[in-house]
């Protein structure tokens, strides 16, 4: 309720034209906002004009050739150049020294278990069949035909050993994955085909034993009986296990090393070459290129969406209008900053949108360091004095950025970041140094940022280069336009810049000469009072530069009549020869003359406010006070009204500051013998005066800040009243 009530507060003192003119900008920056993003979809740079959709192997029917100069990165060759590289690393296996040392053993003790006659206790503690008929074959044998079994047995087992037992299950997994060929990992053991490829034909398998022992034995010794030949393919089988198995891990580990070695695919087409050909065979590759000039050239948003970004960018527009209502100090500058600051927005977006579209057109998909959205933020800060609205519309700005064409998930984060650097440097600065080294420390700032975020993303060194100097060269711009459009927008809108308060805060004007030549006293009152403002309203945190030129220009309207100021009397005062309530009529005349002669002059309104609020609506009590004596003596009733200032009580730090350096300044004339303990029981007098005439009431100051305005005025009178020691005469 609250703040729709400041909302309607606020909004009532537009005209019924602001309110429309206001509702125009509120219109068309949102319309910016979406529109835009919406138009750097449709791309003409990239339309491509085809009669018909194709399929891959059919004839094309026209000629299609490339208006720009594309490039993309093909994803779907991509993909099949990574297959293949997998696909290109064979089943590794792997020799098993420990199960290539277990068959030894294990036929030693086959031998040894014959000789002492006890093969049948070996395999029953082996827990392995035992091929009884084969047992029996060998124990018919004679010594000297068993010993030439066993020793044909070991030397084909030696041989299996040295080439290599393979599983079954390792091998029909090499086969389910559709390869011919193995690969055996090299081994530091002498193994046959350790680190070679061989056919999976040309792999002996468990399975597969018997077979290749007959023909090993047929080739060694052609001449041994088969009933032998048989004899010993029985005995190995039963002595024989797999030495090479199929090492999954590895084969997995050494698919992926070869796939990410693959680079991308990339595309290049330039203009003028022909993407397909009339009567030639239309390939996939050829379907892919045009897809993705089209995806350059066309972006299909869907309803949902679209509806998603206008309730998206509303949202923004409308709670940084909100943001700036509660920002803008002054209300009467409101309509003049929403104005002003809208526009801006519109002419912010649609320059981005051509700089986007012409990056777009040149192949540039890195859009954050070229966007402008720098200026903007800088030049609100400068004009209201006030970082926070600079940071409202700048939030604005990054906000819209997100969704135009080429933005990345840290494009919302890199604006911000640059922009609030930006706006830290600025100062209240006085000097043109200051401008320089705003924008030097600015630039070093956002191009580390633009650093960061580029190696984040990976990017090649060229680009990074290039966009740390782009981003370095938008910030340079953005200051010096700054410096250009200022003073322009303080001369036509009559805006307090810092800039143009120092300018008004210096004594050689025309107004303020004419002032110390006609009312001295009153002159050097108001630069006392411009000081003692100035020095309070840096310790609180208020504008201290405006205040001081309202403290210079406070009494400029005492110019006029200056014999009746009492600083400006050599010893006659005017006021006793006339009427009380004239006297009172003329002292407060001189708000009103000041705020003439302040428009007059040109003053900006916020300085015109001071002058109109110093005195607030307070009781001139010395003349009050006369009047109601005078009146007793004669029986009069005196009214109050005629004695008060008819001024509104002060709306800001500022004015309140000047209202009791005013007081407080006059009032300490009048102390003998000044000093700390004096000055504070004045001062605390004349703020306890006030608060409890409540002309303190509208002006944000807390007790705390009174406390401090305090000592800050007492160390300044203690300055003014500083006595000299006088020294002994030699």
């Amino acid at each position: 309720m609250k703040i729709t009530r400041m909302i309607a507060d606020s909004l009532s003192v537009f005209s019924f034209r602001q309110k429309a003119v206001l509702f125009i900008l509120i219109f068309l920056a949102g319309a910016a906002g979406i529109i835009y993003p919406l138009l750097l979809s449709a791309n003409p740079a990239f339309v491509l004009n085809i009669s018909r959709e194709y399929r891959a192997g059919e004839l094309s029917d026209e000629d299609v050739i490339a208006p720009e100069d594309f490039s993309y990165v093909d994803e779907v060759a991509t993909n099949d150049a990574v297959r293949r590289a997998a696909e290109s690393i064979l089943p590794q296996f792997s020799y098993s020294v420990s199960a290539s040392i277990a068959i030894r053993t294990r036929f030693n003790e086959f031998s040894q278990a014959y000789a002492s006659g006890t093969l049948s206790s070996l395999f029953r503690e082996d827990s392995t069949e035992i091929d009884s008929d084969a047992i029996e074959k060998l124990k018919s044998l004679s010594g000297d035909e068993a010993a030439m079994i066993l020793s044909l047995a070991s030397d084909c087992l030696t041989e299996l050993v040295s080439r290599g037992i393979f599983s079954d299950d390792g091998i029909l997994a090499a086969r389910v994955g559709g390869y011919s060929s193995i690969e055996l990992e090299p081994s530091g053991v002498p193994f046959r085909n350790a680190g070679r490829t061989i056919d999976i034909e040309d792999a002996v398998v468990v399975s597969d034993l018997y077979r290749f022992v007959i023909g090993w034995v047929s080739d060694i010794h052609p001449d041994t009986e088969s009933g032998n030949a048989d004899l010993i393919a029985d005995i190995i089988a039963m002595n024989a296990m797999p030495n090479v198995d199929y090492d999954s891990v590895l084969t997995v580990a050494m698919r992926e090393n070869a796939a990410e070695t693959v680079p991308p695919v990339l595309v290049e087409v330039e203009e003028g070459d022909y993407i397909m050909r009339r009567d030639t065979i239309v390939t996939d590759q050829q379907l892919r290129t045009i897809e993705r000039m089209r995806e350059n050239a066309v972006v299909s948003v869907p309803p949902a969406r679209a509806f998603v970004y206008l309730v998206y960018i509303a949202a923004f527009i409308m709670m940084t209008v909100l943001m700036l209502f509660f920002f803008i100090q002054y209300r009467y500058r409101l309509f003049l900053y929403l104005t002003i600051f809208l526009s801006g927005i519109i002419i912010t977006l649609t320059l981005s949108y051509f700089i986007v579209l012409i990056l777009a057109t040149d192949g540039v998909r890195y859009a954050d360091p070229f966007l402008p959205f720098l200026f903007l933020p800088l030049f609100a800060t400068a004009v209201t004095g006030r970082k926070r609205i600079g940071f409202s519309l700048g939030l604005l700005l990054a906000g819209c950025a997100v969704i135009y064409p080429g933005s990345r998930s840290f494009t919302f984060f890199y604006l911000i970041v640059g922009m609030v650097l930006s706006m830290l440097f600025m100062r209240s600065g006085n000097e043109r140094m200051d401008i320089i080294y705003q924008t030097l420390f600015s630039s070093i700032s956002v191009a580390v940022v633009t650093l960061l975020v580029s190696m984040i993303y990976s990017q090649p060194y060229s680009v990074i280069m290039s966009s740390v100097l782009v981003s370095m060269i938008n910030v340079v711009l953005s200051f010096i336009l700054l410096s250009i459009v200022l003073p322009i927008a303080e001369k036509i809108f009559n805006v307090p810049t810092s800039y143009r308060l120092h300018e008004l805060s210096f004594t050689d004007t025309p107004t303020l000469n004419r002032l110390s030549q006609v009312a001295p006293g009153t002159f050097n009152h108001s630069k006392n009072v411009a000081e003692m403002a100035y020095d309070a309203c840096k310790a609180i945190g208020a504008n201290a530069e405006l205040a001081r030129v309202g403290g210079l220009y406070h009494d400029v309207g005492k110019a006029e009549h200056p014999e009746y100021f009492i600083e400006n009397q050599n010893g006659k005062n005017v006021h006793d020869e006339i009427n009380k309530t004239l006297s009172a009529a003329i002292i407060k005349s001189h708000v009103k003359l000041g705020v003439e002669k302040a428009k007059e002059i040109g003053l900006p309104q916020e300085v015109i406010d001071i002058i109109s609020e110093h005195h607030g609506n307070d009781l001139i009590k010395y003349f009050y006070n006369e009047a109601v004596r005078e009146a007793k003596d004669r029986a009069l009733v005196v009214s109050e009204e005629d004695f008060r200032y008819t001024g509104r009580i002060p709306a800001t730090p500022e004015s309140a500051v000047v209202m009791l350096a005013d007081c407080s300044e006059a009032a300490t004339r009048t102390l003998k013998n000044p000093n700390h303990q004096k000055y504070e029981k004045l001062i605390n007098s004349i703020i306890i005066d006030k608060m409890n005439y409540k002309q303190l009431n509208n002006s944000q100051l807390t007790i705390n800040d009174l406390d401090k305005i305090k000592e800050a005025f007492i160390l300044y009178l203690m300055g003014r009243d500083h006595q000299r020691i006088e020294y002994e005469k030699d």
